[in-house]
């Protein structure tokens, strides 16, 4: 069956439709991450976006439910060169192309992905389609424009946890990823709450945590999660991942930015000038390094001096993910030091 791929600047691809016949729209973005396919397409950070895997050959291994970062599939549209769609899809049931059918999730294959990731990387992330009607298509908003973290969100309002530990988390949830809140459970129990809860009502816990999310950090509908922050700021331990470090650094007075292309994938080293670890990325927007505020950057992108980590007395925060699975396990340490700064804080 043919299908289009129909980008902003006008450039039509054509393809083999897969997965389910609706129309796809979002930014155009690309991982290039060779495995966990799986927990890139629920991860709740894609939310808004259509993905173009690197990596040429996809779904080569069975998908397994344990692995879903989410409920759902997240990504509005899967873009792959040689898509494995009939391979038996272990304890989901199906195969991948009966998989993003059930989902709702149109997907197109058999496209020079290397082309496209060029294309982006030269270019900058672009809006597009994909659809069986290429007439349909008529114009293109922009997806960060919209409130993306509520509709990344499985659940909302308030909810307690019991982990393996007695200090108790404040975990504003902005589309966390399940692998995340598992690793936090390791050494926490948690508060989790959704951001559009009454942070302010909330009390009896030890340090407050920002989860990664969707979409544009400045977005209106997140300035009550950051004038929270901000008010909290040398009371309590605070610690963000990934969109929790964008909001943190808001709330001291820093700004963000959108990246031309942004990070995705399993492959970023990041450096604090002594070390270097690799890391897994899934961002659009940095924090802008002009606008640093009261606290030290301490880590940096190897390749383009991205801000990766900022951290003071009582706050630190990393761009990466630490809880990356599948993917590299350098920097797992930043879950036992939030233990450790959080059990100082309580003497």
């Amino acid at each position: 069956m043919k299908r289009y791929l129909i980008t902003e600047d006008g450039t039509v691809i054509v393809g083999s439709g897969y997965g389910s016949p609706v129309t796809g729209y979002g930014e155009l973005v690309f991982t290039t991450s060779m495995t966990g396919y799986l927990e890139s397409l629920t991860d709740p950070s894609y939310v808004g976006q259509m993905l173009v895997f690197a990596s040429p050959t996809i779904s080569n291994y069975e998908l397994h439910k344990g692995v879903m970062e989410s409920q759902r599939v997240k990504v509005s549209g899967v873009i792959t060169r040689d898509a494995h769609m009939e391979l038996p899809a272990g304890s989901l049931g199906g195969d991948f192309d009966r998989f993003l059918r059930d989902e709702g999730i149109p997907a197109i294959d058999g496209v020079d992905t290397r082309f496209i990731v060029r294309k982006i990387r030269q270019g900058g992330v672009l809006r597009a389609y994909i659809t069986d009607n290429p007439e349909a298509v008529k114009d293109f908003p922009d997806p960060m424009n919209e409130d993306l973290v509520t509709k990344a969100l499985d659940s909302t309002g308030i909810r307690n946890i019991k982990g393996n530990g007695e200090e108790r988390i404040l975990f504003i949830d902005l589309g966390s990823k399940k692998t995340l809140r598992d690793m936090m459970l390791n050494h926490f129990s948690l508060t989790v709450a959704s951001p559009d809860s009454d942070l302010d009502s909330i009390d009896h816990y030890d340090a407050i945590f920002v989860s990664n999310g969707p979409g544009d950090p400045q977005h209106p509908s997140l300035k009550p999660v950051v004038e929270f922050i901000r008010k909290n700021l040398g009371r309590k331990p605070v610690f963000g991942i990934c969109f929790g470090l964008q909001i943190i650094a808001l709330a001291y007075g820093s700004k963000t930015y959108k990246m031309k292309f942004g990070h995705r994938g399993s492959n970023h080293a990041v450096s604090d000038g002594r070390r270097v670890f690799i890391t897994t990325h899934n961002h659009g927007y940095a924090v802008d390094p002009d606008t640093i505020g009261d606290f030290h950057v301490t880590e940096r992108d190897v390749n383009d001096g991205t801000v990766e980590m900022i951290e003071d007395d009582m706050m630190m925060a990393v761009q990466y993910h630490p809880e990356a699975s599948p993917g590299p396990h350098d920097t797992r340490w930043f879950f036992s030091e939030m233990r450790r700064r959080t059990d100082a804080a309580k003497r």
